[in-house]
């Protein structure tokens, strides 16, 4: 009997010890916290203060610029943010204006010279790499980033999300080809089902088309297959916007 308590002892501390390490094996490490919005505000040429949030995640890393819909704001990408800022990827998101904080009216004219300012302000306020930014817009949206993008000639690519071939009478004509383009579109919305045949047709060397069923728009659609739309997106900055 002397011996028997021991070895009892002994698979007990075992045990104990073989549990622990399970545990510990289980528990993943914390996340590191995401960088905290910084509120920005530019001066446009009309006075206008146009407004957004910057993410900072490193300076030497690449930034994504994030355009929103009509009648929407900049809130409206929240479900992309943490993806982007966990993948190294510093993030803009304004309000357009007429728009959330921007305020102001209507004017697309305008609103494609602010996000030229926009740029300027990442590369010289910011001092973010000047030669890796890429947009990402949904629906005007998208508009307004492929327009602003082939206006810029360090901006590497961009995302569209249910774009139209002639949104407010803003052809994407002469724009289409200047940059690689990813369309993502539901296959029944019918604006983008009509548009993207002449995208193709402006631009097969450098367009990318991924369409998903049912005919939801813009930020429906992106929240409808957000889990798909966010690996896609992540492999398609990875490959062009870095």
């Amino acid at each position: 009997m002397r011996f028997r308590l021991p070895v009892i002892l002994i698979i007990i501390l075992l045990s104990i010890g073989l549990i622990q390490a399970q545990e510990s094996e289980a528990t993943p490490e914390p996340l590191p916290p995401l960088p905290e919005a910084q509120l920005v505000e530019i001066e446009a040429a009309d006075g206008l203060m146009l407004k957004g949030d910057f993410y900072l995640v490193d300076n030497a890393r690449p930034t994504i610029f994030l355009i929103h819909e009509l009648y929407a704001r900049r809130s409206s990408w929240d479900s992309v943010l943490e993806p982007l800022l966990r993948a190294g990827y510093n993030v803009l998101a304004i309000d357009v204006r007429g728009h959330g904080a921007t305020r102001g009216g209507l004017d697309w004219n305008r609103a494609i010279d602010d996000i030229a300012l926009w740029f300027t302000w990442l590369r010289e306020e910011a001092e973010v790499r000047p030669d890796a930014i890429s947009t990402m817009g949904s629906s005007m949206g998208s508009t307004l980033t492929i327009i602003a993008c082939a206006n810029d000639a360090a901006c590497r690519t961009t995302i569209a999300i249910s774009p139209g071939w002639s949104y407010y009478g803003f052809s994407l004509e002469g724009f289409i080809a200047a940059r690689p383009i990813l369309v993502v579109y539901a296959e029944r919305d019918r604006w983008p089902a009509l548009g993207v045949p002449d995208m193709v047709a402006a631009a097969p060397n450098t367009l990318t088309v991924h369409t998903y069923t049912g005919n939801a728009h813009g930020m429906n659609l992106l929240r409808n297959e957000l889990e798909d739309f966010t690996e896609i997106m992540l492999d398609w900055f990875a490959a062009y916007g870095s």
